[in-house]
């Protein structure tokens, strides 16, 4: 879902607490990627800008190349490695996780219906 929604082979993010995070210019929109989370984009130029379950405890999570300072947002996890293009070689060395890994995790998943064409 992150390749359909950035366009990218990955998406590179920033996760906080929604409470430790403000917009800071405008206001963004928003589409649902699936029934379970919302992405934000710039509506005048189409940047997605977040993306964050629907959940209250949920982290809020920004694309790193959308930050004024994106060198400020060091990479020190990679989430969702199954679905890592085999020529993508990037950052091996930094701590994975695949997607679900734990039973609390497939299970939310589980409910999930993709509003992003195709199953990703």
């Amino acid at each position: 879902m992150c390749q359909r929604a950035t366009g990218g082979v990955f998406a590179a993010l920033a996760g906080t607490a929604p409470e430790n995070f403000a917009w800071t210019r405008g206001t963004p929109s928003y589409f649902a990627s699936s029934n379970l989370a919302q992405r934000a984009f710039c509506s005048a130029c189409g940047t997605p800008l977040s993306f964050k379950y629907d959940t209250p405890t949920a982290r809020m999570y920004t694309t790193i190349g959308s930050l004024d300072r994106p060198e400020d947002a060091p990479i020190v996890k990679q989430f969702g490695i199954e679905s890592r293009l085999p020529w993508v070689k990037f950052c091996e060395e930094v701590s994975a996780e695949r997607t679900g890994e734990s039973a609390a995790a497939q299970e939310f998943l589980a409910k999930m219906h993709v509003n992003q064409g195709p199953t990703a």
